[in-house]
């Protein structure tokens, strides 16, 4: 009975609790099973995990604020970094079909000296990327939301397992990014000329009700300028 009981149990997976981070600073919510140690630019003050690695707050803003990075998670021998660019000139990687998507993934693969990269969809497109780096294997998952470039990049001393690759997959997957709404230069042409056109209008508005309330002004004071005559005139 305990031996069947037993393989029952190996056949059973094991929940693994895990948390999802809120990361404001980057408009984007994930989720880390509760093994890594997950760092965002909103959760280090105070955090009992830097301790535990020997870090400090002062280290983690730096190193935040030099790489333009907002999530460092580490795993045993792995880290996962999230990095952002500014200013791309389109909106979404998703917006595009893959064979372009699939264009762009070539291009980064030869950026980093690998043949081995692959367009991924979720709920978002993504480019993906595994290469080796000096000591380090590593994986990139990156895509463009809000005019910005996202690289997920994770790195080890050794080559990754299936177990941890899948892993890796599930963390992306669970990635939802707040999007914003975004306008053609033409919608921002017209926006802007119609708001030219209403602070003009205001304008002439602000000068009529103070010219109005100048003559209202000038009348009241002269109305109260006679009746002050009048009682001295009647005084005298």
């Amino acid at each position: 009975m305990k031996k069947i009981l037993v393989f029952l149990l190996l056949l059973i997976p094991l929940n693994i609790k895990a948390a999802e981070y809120d990361v404001k600073s980057a408009n984007m919510k994930v989720t880390f099973p509760d093994d890594w140690y997950v760092f965002t630019r909103e959760n280090i003050e105070d955090n009992e995990n830097l301790e535990k690695i020997k870090v400090t707050v002062e280290y983690m803003n730096s190193f935040f604020n030099y790489n333009n990075a907002y999530i460092d998670a580490v795993k045993s021998r792995i880290e996962f970094v999230l990095r952002t660019t500014d200013n791309v000139d389109f909106a979404s990687l998703s917006d595009y079909p893959d064979e372009k998507v699939k264009e762009i993934a070539q291009d980064m693969g030869a950026i980093n000296k690998t043949e081995d990269f692959k367009v991924y969809n979720n709920k978002y497109k993504y480019v993906l990327l595994n290469s080796k780096s000096g000591d380090y294997y590593i994986t990139v998952y990156a895509t463009v939301i809000n005019n910005k470039w996202y690289t997920y990049t994770i790195q080890k001393k050794t080559e990754f397992s299936a177990d941890e690759a899948t892993e890796i997959k599930k963390i992306i997957d669970s990635i939802d990014y707040e999007i914003v709404e975004t306008i053609s230069e033409e919608e921002a042409a017209e926006i802007a000329k119609k708001k030219e056109e209403l602070e003009k209008e205001n304008s002439k508005r602000r000068i009529k009700l103070i010219v109005g309330y100048a003559i209202v002004v000038v009348i009241g004071l002269a109305f109260l300028g006679n009746i002050i005559l009048k009682k001295r005139g009647k005084v005298e």
